[in-house]
């Protein structure tokens, strides 16, 4: 790999002790006091039963370059099939330069029992420089494009940049998609309601804003809807500066809010400290619908929150639960690289967060079955910088003692190929026994940091969890290169009868 640590036991660095203690903080005791009843993990094992494996995925597959139109991507997930880890079927987007955000279903299941039987003909795809928002009907393994929503509309709201789409389980209500810039691409956020009959855009019953928008997540049981902050657009897509990565931007935000769902309102603002709390890339509830608990991730501050209320005073707390420290490195565009925390996702039987560190090149799993104390119990390696980059170097002499920050190993793919960039965005198979990665996240990001995903193409990998483990499957491998009028990178990645993030449980 090309990074210099000794293997010498010798007396811990000050960037060890200080890694060795940051992680003390977070260690969960042997011993555990019983968790109260409205925080214990809700009993999905009955309903999985029921539940069968996941056969094909729907991707996100923009033209890396741009000069191609993006698309969209039918991919095969039976080993037993002829075309396993194959495109049976994709859409080409209207445009080039669309670049796709989180897209999502139109409808959403009310329960796990649920989701297999809910039809799913309408796919949301909001898509991040072109401000459109496409509906496309999926029908018969075929896509066809329905309607697009132009940014013109977009505009008339004076929002721009649509990112993250979600759908409540109720009869009649709207699909909610959160907008991350104003017309002119200065940071805005704010939310589009689309009609699920007509596809047109509702009119909202009052204005409902912050400075900075981004992803968010929905408890339709409790009438909530809880919104994190990225930056300004006309930032962002232009990559990230070294003064961003090692300093607190203004550029970047560094609250949560709580709403309302319906009425709209504003119940709360939740700011977080923001040297860790800056960039809040996601936030997502808990798939028990009894518990109002939800964790939220930051990319730059690279740290975990647990979000959780006071029921008797209503009020909302984050308490930061982990947080992956900063590595100082040589020979890289910034003398300290963050973790970069890009996406998280949580099992099914709310116990396991699964966390992607998009620069550090590894995914760690943590145990979460008591949200208040969270403990890391696995980690898999998979690309990263200093697997892309040889040269780029821990300013350390001594062996870094804690396992859990160890820089990748070298990890062997199907086809004697190499896992490109590091781990971006996941899903994971409502069993918890597959969990899908792909190297892209945002183009300008992925050009920034990995050159050879731009130029070569994305990939998608899966992570089988065996024995408790995570464990690369060697024998699957979706990638892109050579594709034909590529190269295209993969993004986000939706099953055809759900998944751990497609649905809002009533």
């Amino acid at each position: 790999m090309g990074v210099c640590i000794s293997h010498e036991y010798n007396k811990p660095t000050a960037q060890q002790e200080e890694i060795l203690q940051d992680f003390a903080k977070f260690a969960k005791p042997e011993e555990r006091p019983p968790m109260a009843v409205e925080h214990q993990m809700y009993d999905y094992r009955q309903a999985e039963e029921d539940q069968e494996d996941e056969l094909l995925a729907v991707v996100c597959c923009p033209h890396s370059i741009g000069y191609e139109r993006d698309k969209i991507a039918l991919i095969d997930l039976d080993p037993s099939s002829e075309t396993f880890c194959e495109i049976v079927s994709e859409l080409k987007l209207s445009s080039n330069g669309d670049e796709p955000g989180r897209m999502n279903w139109a409808k959403s299941a009310g329960s796990l029992g649920e989701m297999s039987k809910l039809v799913r003909r309408s796919l949301i795809v909001p898509c991040m420089n072109s401000g459109k928002i496409y509906v496309i009907t999926y029908e018969n393994e075929t896509f066809q494009i329905e309607t697009e929503i132009g940014s013109d509309e977009l505009f008339r709201k004076n929002v721009s940049c649509p990112y993250a789409v979600r759908s409540l389980p109720l009869t009649g209500a709207p699909i909610h998609i959160s907008t991350i810039g104003d017309r002119h691409g200065n940071g805005k956020g704010d939310f589009v309601l689309i009609d699920r009959r007509t596809w047109d855009l509702r009119q909202k019953s009052e204005p409902t804003f912050t400075n900075f928008g981004g992803d968010f997540c929905l408890q339709p049981r409790h009438n909530l809807l809880i919104s994190s902050e990225w930056g300004h657009p006309r930032l962002f897509r232009d990559g990230l500066s070294a003064n961003e990565l090692e300093n607190v931007s203004e550029c970047f935000g560094s609250r949560l809010h709580v709403w309302q769902i319906g009425p709209p309102k504003l119940l709360q603002s939740i700011d977080l400290d923001p040297c860790d709390g800056s960039l809040v890339i996601t936030v997502k509830f808990l798939h028990n619908a009894d518990c109002n608990h939800a964790f939220a991730i930051s990319a730059i501050g690279s740290s975990i929150f647990h979000l959780h209320m006071n029921t008797l005073t209503k009020e909302w707390m984050a308490d930061r639960v982990a947080h992956i420290p900063s590595l100082r490195v040589e020979n890289w565009q910034s003398d300290e690289m963050p973790a970069l925390l890009t996406d998280m996702i949580i099992s099914m039987d709310d116990r396991w967060m699964y966390v992607c560190g998009f620069l550090h090149g590894i995914v760690w799993r943590f145990d979460i079955q008591d949200p208040f104390r969270v403990s890391l119990k696995d980690k898999i390696n998979l690309g990263g910088i200093f697997e892309s980059f040889p040269e780029v170097r821990i300013k350390s002499s001594n062996a870094m003692e804690d396992r859990w920050w160890l820089p990748p190993e070298t990890r062997s793919l199907p086809r004697g190929t190499k896992f490109r960039g590091g781990p971006a965005l996941m899903q994971l198979s409502k069993d918890g026994c597959r969990l899908y990665v792909c190297n892209s996240f945002y183009k300008a990001w992925d050009a920034q940091f990995y050159p050879e995903l731009i130029s070569e193409g994305g990939q998608m990998v899966r992570v089988d969890i065996v024995d408790n483990e995570m464990q690369l499957n060697t024998k699957f491998l979706v990638d892109m290169k050579g594709q034909p009028n590529g190269p295209f990178v993969i993004r986000d990645i939706k099953f055809l009868d759900g998944d751990c993030t497609s649905d809002s449980f009533l």
